[in-house]
């Protein structure tokens, strides 16, 4: 089964089109032009995960507050694979305080540690720096959330401490509502252009970090070596349908993942998830510039949701 034959345009809800009307102005954030190596757009497009040997540079040392999100941030260094300003991310970090002492341990040594976990692309702390090249020296960071557009997030492993569970839902934070973020998302303007060597993605700021949904499956999940990926509608806590397709990514071996190896098509699921960059149909909208529809490197924000939490509660039909 191809991963790449997804690739139809989806359609919003009505409801959600009038959110965007509403928040538009809310969401907008600095344009942010990132230039990718297009054999790392190759290798990753179609993978979950990624892992790299990274120095930490700055660890807060201590989980964020629930009502906060419950994170906590390091920024690292890492392999000249990822080469761009990074940080890594442990979710509902309170429940590892072995894992933040590492982390805490490893900037004091100096010494370099692997770091595993979902990698993500996403322009929300671009900061003041509005330009991403991947490849150019990148500076030792002076705090936990220096200007990035790249992060590891969710860590599923830091050095020999797995964190696999980790990934659930955050007891006393509330996600953003899916009408709202789904429509951040759909409405946020982007462009792309191809080089030789790299690839341009330029796009305005978008927040909405956590969101709740109901994502109905629309196919088997399909496995790929961290993992897998499925289309699916996304629906509202209600049941109204918001969008027909997206891509969803399964994390290999986390609850979210072990939950849909045997779903099938119309299967539901009440979940948590973070916003990325789809950097496989950044690839499709290149490719299809390459043979003539040049149109498609002007549409929106190419975006896949990686479900990082399960909810205990049955889904709802509208």
């Amino acid at each position: 089964m191809t991963l790449l034959r997804q690739f139809a345009g989806v359609r919003i809800s009505t409801t959600a089109l009038i959110f965007g009307l509403a928040f538009a102005a809310v969401t907008a954030q600095a344009e942010v032009k990132l230039t990718l190596k297009n054999s790392f757009i190759f290798k990753y497009k179609n993978r979950a995960t990624i892992e790299a040997n990274c120095v930490v540079d700055e660890s807060k040392g201590k989980a964020n507050a629930p009502s906060k999100d419950g994170d906590m941030h390091v920024a690292v260094r890492c392999s000249d694979e990822i080469a761009l300003p990074l940080v890594a991310e442990l979710m509902n970090a309170k429940d590892h305080q072995d894992v933040i002492a590492a982390t805490v341990a490893a900037k004091e040594s100096g010494d370099a540690v692997q770091i595993a976990g979902a990698w993500r692309i996403w322009n929300e702390h671009g900061g003041d720096n509005t330009v991403f090249v991947q490849g150019k020296p990148v500076g030792k960071a002076t705090t936990t959330n220096p200007d990035h557009v790249f992060e590891i997030h969710p860590i599923t492993r830091f050095g020999d401490s797995p964190v696999l569970e980790s990934f659930k839902t955050i007891d006393g934070y509330a996600p953003k509502e899916p009408d709202a973020a789904f429509t951040a998302y759909e409405n946020t303007r982007a462009s792309i252009k191809r080089g030789t060597s790299t690839t341009t993605i330029t796009s305005n700021g978008v927040g909405y970090n956590y969101v709740k949904f109901q994502m109905e499956l629309a196919e088997r999940p399909f496995s790929v070596q961290d993992g897998s990926f499925a289309f699916a509608k996304v629906r509202d806590w209600e049941g109204e349908l918001l969008l027909r397709k997206k891509r969803m990514v399964f994390v290999k071996d986390t609850p979210p993942e072990i939950a849909v190896r045997d779903a099938r098509q119309g299967d539901c699921f009440r979940v948590l998830g973070i916003p990325r960059l789809d950097l496989a149909l950044v690839s499709w909208r290149t490719q299809q510039a390459a043979a003539g529809r040049t149109e498609v490197l002007g549409w929106n924000l190419p975006y896949e949701i990686i479900v990082v939490g399960l909810y205990d509660s049955a889904c709802e039909r509208d």
